[in-house]
């Protein structure tokens, strides 16, 4: 298998679902750290233009978007599979759900103005204007908190829902819907815990999670952003 290249930053959600999935299928991996806003002259090189994170390099292919970098881990390695076959469809379409919509809630609630001044304590100054103003020219949706936070607790009682008779969302394995719902929720607890006890009413959910954690992350090796060009120009 050619060595596969993560382009991400650690806090970054999608990033984190990346992560785990790697972490699921036993893979190694090389990381290479990003900014998590514009400038990024390293990522729009490669990519010529698309700056979102995370990004997954295998030679001189370059894959965006989380949904078909899933589909090319499980190309490249079909077992454990994302994507059993009585759920393809199923799991498919709840991913994208947890992709959008849940997403949208549960970092709207996430990354209200006392998270973010403390997501942001050890940054110079601005940043996290700079954050928020970088994630709008994205295009990202944004909802007021308190509609965020009625939908992210209804959305966590649904998964509490699927969870209470079954290890994982779908039945006794992960599939690539655990992922999708999992990086959100992972950045409510740990990227701005002072806004976790949103999850203490859904212990089965709190379970859930340390589950998918205990999964892992693969097998990581630091990889400059230099030399990860180098590998795409030396393989076209």
């Amino acid at each position: 298998m050619t060595e596969l290249i993560l382009h991400h930053y650690p806090a970054s959600p999608l990033a984190h679902k990346a992560r785990c999935v790697l972490g699921f299928k036993q893979l190694a991996w090389r990381s290479v750290t990003v900014p998590s806003v514009m400038p990024k002259p390293d990522v729009v090189a490669l990519t010529g233009g698309y700056r979102r994170t995370p990004v997954l390099q295998i030679g001189a292919d370059i894959y965006c978007d989380t949904a078909l970098i899933c589909d090319v881990l499980e190309h490249l390695r079909p077992e454990p599979t994302l994507y059993p076959p009585h759920l393809k469809g199923v799991s498919r379409v709840f991913a994208q759900w947890a992709d959008g919509t849940l997403f949208a809630a549960a970092m709207a609630y996430n990354l209200q103005p006392r998270a973010a001044e403390a997501l942001f304590a050890d940054y110079p100054a601005g940043a996290a204007q700079a954050f928020s103003a970088d994630r709008r020219a994205m295009g990202m949706a944004h909802l007021a908190v308190p509609d965020a936070a009625a939908a992210y607790r209804s959305y966590l009682r649904r998964i509490a829902n699927m969870v209470e008779e079954h290890d994982f969302l779908f039945g006794a394995e992960p599939c690539v819907a655990d992922f999708a719902a999992y990086h959100p929720l992972w950045f409510t607890r740990h990227c701005v815990p002072m806004m976790a006890d949103i999850l203490n009413a859904t212990p089965a959910v709190l379970e859930w999670m340390d589950r998918l954690a205990a999964l892992g992350q693969g097998r990581a090796e630091k990889f400059s952003a230099q030399d990860a060009i180098t590998v795409a120009a030396g393989t076209v």
